[in-house]
């Protein structure tokens, strides 16, 4: 017989361990989790009729930046299977609710035709979870909320849609009371971020360079351009008749342009009705083009095409080959900048800034690309822009380098163009001379330039390349010629007879009059035009100096040829000193060309109006 006092420790063990048994069953079942925990009171609720049948906290999203707790409550409506969730997160800014709304993006399809909030809230159903969801933000003064509203919907989204209509709208009209009277869509779409970028960009462009841009026109000088001979020609009318007119064409392609991303949007936002109204417009535009290149058409100088010489040897295909790597990373490097954008600022919102955290989101190259337009969110995004032109002037430079050494030698531009051509000769000093690019600008750098500044000899070369190939001479120990004319490198001892040889076959011998002073070298191509070439076909040009460089150099050409009687009919009063062109043939004799401007606006219509004058004579 067992005793008693054998079995009452048996007894307490089991007792013991039934107490634990209950406690551990308490401690999980019974305390809430962390991921259960309640939320506060809602800011709004649906009806005395519904009731609150649960009320938590999100935890997914507890770690956006510039974004407070995530809340979530759900109703039990007065019929049968009626239920409705309310989610509501208070963020900073609209940046940081957007991004948050991109993080948690919506399931499903998109619902159009839902107009309750001005059509500013995002519908969306998801047929496999049997839910409509109805997304948007809404700003007070100091914070923005984002708002989600999700009811069951097996199937007619549409009828679903009306139904959460009214809650949407009485939502927001609480919301409005405590002062969130302001309605956007959450999310971003491609329409929004280019205008975004656009716009950014534009700003940029006002702030940092529209001053320098005015304060360059403001200090550009004006020339004297009358003359009562009837050997000089004025086009001052001409270019600013032009440049209206370009600016008329211009301004109907931005027009189209914006409409153009008007319909984007529209096409995006499955906005139908709208999509077919702009589609209509921008084919009524589109007419409106083509009738006003009838009325008001480009001056010839804008549709110059020159062509296209380069240097036969390898090295023209290595400077072919860095201007086309350069003008490919230039499409990367814009997208880079408009992801960038993007992502700055969704920066807010997004959890997480690791390339893991990232690798399942839709957005192309969000993983490495998110930590650096984190690195510019808020008032840092400005540095994107200059980040931006740092990596295109590289780009620049490696086009510019790869031009300069694919620059066809003058044997190559004889080759490639069998036409007439043209001998430049110049002061070396001459070489670098620039003048406001307001007509074209060749090459990656002439694209993306921000001062506008343009080498005279490209705008003298472009123009002139239209009736011929040019070529010169390179100074001693020139390496790599720079972009204009077609060179050629001979020894003191031979050049002269080269320079000879191609001014007496040229169609016409292009002479430069502003020299800071006239040395040997240059008097003997002054000579050489006066007395030995017999055709006597010339152009002089005159650079675009300030006006008192202009009048002293002017001064020393004339002091130089006023007494060789080829060149004293220039040398008079009647040549005022706004002239850019002179021409001559043994037909016409001397004729000029200028304006009240030196850009290449009006070197191009001069060169223009002097070949079309004397192209006769001279071919």
């Amino acid at each position: 017989m067992t005793s008693l006092a054998s079995v009452r420790p048996a007894r307490r063990v089991v007792l013991g361990l039934a107490i634990a048994l209950v406690a551990v069953l308490l401690g999980t079942f019974g305390a809430p989790s962390a991921s259960a925990a309640p939320a506060g009171d809602p800011p709004w609720a649906p009806g005395d009729d519904w009731f609150l049948l649960t009320s938590a906290v999100d935890e997914s999203v507890g770690d956006a930046p510039g974004c407070g707790t995530a809340q979530q409550w759900r109703w039990q409506g007065p019929g049968a299977g009626e239920e409705l969730t309310l989610w509501y997160v208070v963020c900073d800014d609209d940046d940081e609710a957007i991004g948050l709304a991109e993080w948690r993006g919506i399931p499903g399809e998109p619902v159009t035709g839902v107009e309750v909030l001005d059509g500013e809230e995002r519908v969306r159903w998801n047929g496999g979870d049997s839910e409509l969801r109805s997304q948007w933000i809404t700003t007070a003064e100091d914070s923005t909320a984002l708002v989600e509203l999700r009811l069951p919907c097996a199937a007619e989204p549409r009828a679903c849609a009306g139904q959460i209509g009214p809650f949407a709208l009485d939502l927001q009209d609480t919301l409005a009371a405590d002062g969130y009277t302001r309605v956007n869509t959450p999310g971003y779409n491609l329409s929004d971020v280019l205008l975004q970028t656009i716009v950014f960009v534009v700003f940029m462009w006002l702030l940092v360079v529209g001053p320098f841009r005015l304060i360059a026109f403001a200090r550009r000088p004006r020339y004297r351009s009358g003359s009562t001979s009837p050997r000089y020609h004025d086009l001052t009318r001409v270019v600013l008749g032009a440049r209206w007119k370009r600016r008329i064409r211009m301004a109907v392609w931005f027009f189209a342009g914006f409409l153009t991303l008007v319909e984007l949007n529209a096409v995006i936002a499955g906005d139908t009705s709208a999509a077919l109204g702009l589609l209509l417009g921008l084919a009524v535009l589109v007419g409106f083009v083509a009738l006003m290149y009838r009325l008001i058409p480009p001056h010839p100088v804008e549709d110059v095409r020159p062509a296209r010489l380069g240097s036969l040897s390898m090295r023209g295909g290595v400077g072919m080959a860095l201007s086309t790597i350069a003008y490919g990373l230039l499409p990367v490097i814009l997208v880079v900048f408009v992801l960038l954008n993007w992502y700055a600022g969704a920066s807010g919102g997004w959890p997480v800034d690791s390339a893991a955290g990232l690798s399942g989101r839709w957005e192309p190259l969000a993983g490495p690309l998110y930590p650096i337009a984190r690195a510019f969110a808020g008032n840092q995004r400005i540095w994107l822009v200059p980040v931006l032109l740092v990596a295109i002037a590289l780009l620049v430079a490696l086009d510019e380098f790869g031009r300069r050494i694919r620059a066809a030698s003058v044997a190559d531009a004889l080759a490639q163009d069998t036409r007439p051509h043209y001998l430049y000769l110049r002061s070396f000093d001459e070489d670098s001379l620039k003048l406001p690019g307001l007509l074209r600008r060749r090459g990656l750098f002439g694209a993306l330039s921000l001062f506008r500044q343009v080498r005279f000899e490209e705008v003298l070369v472009q123009q002139l390349s239209m009736s011929g190939p040019v070529i010169a001479i390179a100074p001693p120990g020139a390496r790599i010629a720079p972009i204009g004319a077609a060179r050629a490198s001979f020894s003191n001892d031979e050049w002269q007879q080269h320079v000879a040889r191609y001014a007496q076959t040229a169609r016409a011998v292009v002479l430069s009059a502003t020299p800071l002073e006239v040395r040997q070298g240059f008097a003997w191509e002054i000579e050489l035009v006066a007395n030995y070439l017999q055709h006597r076909r010339v152009m002089v040009v005159l650079g675009p100096w300030r006006r008192s460089q202009i009048a002293r150099r002017w001064a020393t050409f004339i002091g130089a040829v006023g007494a060789i009687p080829f060149f004293s009919p220039i040398a008079g009063p009647w040549v005022p000193d706004g002239v850019t062109v002179l021409a001559h043939s043994e037909r016409q004799g001397w004729q000029a060309w200028g304006s009240t401007r030196r850009t290449d606006w009006t070197y191009s219509i001069a060169i223009d109006a002097a070949t079309k004058a004397y192209l006769p004579d001279w071919s």
